[in-house]
């Protein structure tokens, strides 16, 4: 699997990506774009990332979540690894509705990054996170 647009061997274009390559035959396929200081993506899910019949799996959720947050360094030219992830659940996800998740960045500490996300459903908070990445060299 090879790289999109940017430059070549770019973390932000990599699609063999789970959450976000085009060429991932099994993968969510999202396509985050900037808004300020925000990065946003529309999410839909498929009935195949279900953890019971109705509800998607939590921890296709929290991929959706860690996504979020690791985008909202790489569209400000930052790579970095997850540390850290705390996920809170309010809602359920269901297969087949249209989701939004935005992801930013809330504070940087030398190579340290502390991050936030949340996936909404008509404007609710379904599933929010706290995360910490740290900086790394490409």
């Amino acid at each position: 699997m090879g790289y999109g647009k940017g430059e070549e061997g770019s973390w932000l274009n990599w699609q063999g990506c789970f959450a976000c390559g085009k060429e991932n035959p099994w993968g969510l396929k999202l396509d985050f774009k900037r808004r300020g200081e925000k990065v946003w993506a529309e999410v839909v899910f498929h009935e195949n990332y279900s953890g019971y019949p109705g509800i998607i799996h939590g921890g296709i959720v929290t991929t959706v979540l860690d996504e979020a947050m690791a985008k909202a360094l790489l569209f400000r030219g930052i790579a970095a690894l997850t540390v850290e992830l705390r996920v809170r659940f309010r809602k359920k996800a269901a297969p087949g509705m249209t989701y939004i998740a935005e992801g930013w960045i809330e504070g940087e500490r030398k190579n340290l990054f502390s991050t936030a996300a949340w996936l909404l459903y008509n404007q609710e908070v379904v599933a929010e996170a706290k995360g910490r990445f740290l900086k790394v060299k490409l």
